[in-house]
């Protein structure tokens, strides 16, 4: 029953799986908002931004075609599931959208002291935890960080401020690009550890 459950959760979300394919975007993220403070510049320059915005974007795309390469010679191709509600899929898809860009200006605007889009990922990560069937633990250990990191400012840390002031205003894409890119790291070993499991049992 447990390897059924298994081989369902690795057809399914064989795609989404690939950690290492979208590894490459998550530490794009994370250099976006990183790149400022590391060089001391305040959160209205743009110069090193830019570089990472435009020429910066054939890297990670780069990257991630290799890497997703990769997976097809090493683990071949899978026929995913067909999706139970298809229509249902793509209007959760559309809601999250536009929910995280409320977020985003909400926490911009500064009107809240906790981070509203580390709770929107947070529900993100649970939700990925719960379509798996409770399979991928990774996800909820995630979802569980990124919510406690959220309230934080609630407990009175940081004590000098507003949240989104630490790091010079970029601390929303560096905790995002570290939390996706451990993600992704996670994802690719459930992959790893759920096929060679699965290959035993053949075998």
């Amino acid at each position: 029953m447990e390897d059924l459950k298994r081989m369902r959760v690795i057809t399914a979300h064989y795609r989404s799986l690939q950690g290492l394919r979208m590894l490459p975007w998550f530490l794009w993220v994370l250099a976006l908002g990183a790149v400022n403070p590391a060089m001391g510049l305040p959160q209205g320059r743009l110069d090193y931004q830019c570089l990472l915005i435009v020429p910066g974007l054939a890297v990670p795309w780069m990257l991630s075609r290799l890497i997703g390469n990769y997976y097809d010679r090493v683990f071949g191709r899978v026929e995913g599931l067909p999706p139970r509600n298809r229509p249902v899929e793509v209007l959760a898809g559309v809601v999250f959208v536009v929910m995280a860009y409320i977020a985003f200006v909400i926490d911009s605007l500064q009107w809240l002291p906790v981070s509203m889009v580390g709770l929107i990922m947070a529900a993100a990560f649970f939700a990925q935890w719960w379509r798996s069937g409770r399979f991928l633990v990774h996800a909820l250990a995630l979802a569980a960080l990124l919510m406690v990191l959220s309230l934080l400012p609630l407990a009175g840390i940081p004590a000098d401020g507003h949240w989104t002031r630490l790091f010079g205003g970029f601390i929303v894409p560096i905790v995002l690009g570290v939390v996706l890119s451990i993600g992704s790291v996670f994802d690719h070993i459930a992959l790893v550890r759920n096929l060679k499991a699965l290959s035993q049992v053949e075998a």
